[in-house]
């Protein structure tokens, strides 16, 4: 089963491909995680490239889609992914339905996060990621540290206001067609609205198992 996960920045798209890859055994495929790694590398060839990222703005398609088809390449033989952060365009949708074709494989979920603004805002500045095994966490949590890896949890570069509402504002003009094409596609289109800041990961996750389970893709 390939899922992909369409929602703004803070919308739990992150948490929920974790849960979901370790109940179905999947993949996930976070674009965010891999451009962190090239950034974090100056020798890498898309390493200039991707310095936008910083600026709150969009990857070029071109690039984005070069760097998920290597990770899916190296994914293998994977019983199915979970896309996290792609596509964000039509032209990334399209290439994607190529790759998977090229495998005889197809989309079979698209799970769309719908957060009210107020309650994204409050998650993205309280956010706390651990370095090591890429669990996030909220500073009402008040874990210092990641509970698994002993580390110190941080915070991400990108989680300032100013960049926030950057991204929004792109996430919105760039993927409204996204919504589109895969509402007009074959695959099982599941809409998800959260606009208390108090619901919690789990019942988001129960929420989704749910509506999986209506078309016989969960037990």
């Amino acid at each position: 089963m390939n899922i992909v996960l369409l929602g703004p920045p803070g919308s739990g798209k992150g948490t929920q491909g974790q849960l979901l890859a370790e109940r179905f055994d999947l993949a996930q495929l976070s674009t965010g995680d891999l451009f962190r790694q090239i950034l974090q590398d100056p020798d890498h060839p898309l390493y200039d490239e991707l310095q936008i990222v910083k600026q709150g703005k969009l990857v070029s398609d071109e690039v984005v889609n070069a760097v998920v088809e290597d990770a899916i390449k190296k994914l293998g033989n994977a019983k199915g992914i979970i896309f996290d952060g792609f596509p964000r365009t039509v032209a990334q949708a399209q290439a994607l339905d190529k790759m998977l074709n090229s495998m005889n494989k197809r989309v079979d979920v698209v799970l769309d996060f719908n957060v009210a603004q107020d309650v994204l805002l409050q998650r993205l500045l309280g956010r706390r990621v651990c370095p090591d095994c890429k669990r996030v966490f909220h500073i009402k949590q008040r874990y210092v540290e990641c509970p698994d890896c002993k580390v110190q949890l941080v915070t991400r570069e990108d989680d300032n206001e100013e960049v926030i509402m950057k991204r929004f504002k792109e996430y919105n003009e760039k993927t409204a067609g996204v919504k589109e094409y895969y509402l007009d596609s074959d695959c099982a289109y599941i809409n998800l609205t959260v606009d208390d800041a108090d619901t919690t990961p789990e019942e988001v996750h129960q929420q989704i198992i749910s509506e999986l389970a209506k078309r016989g893709l969960a037990q």
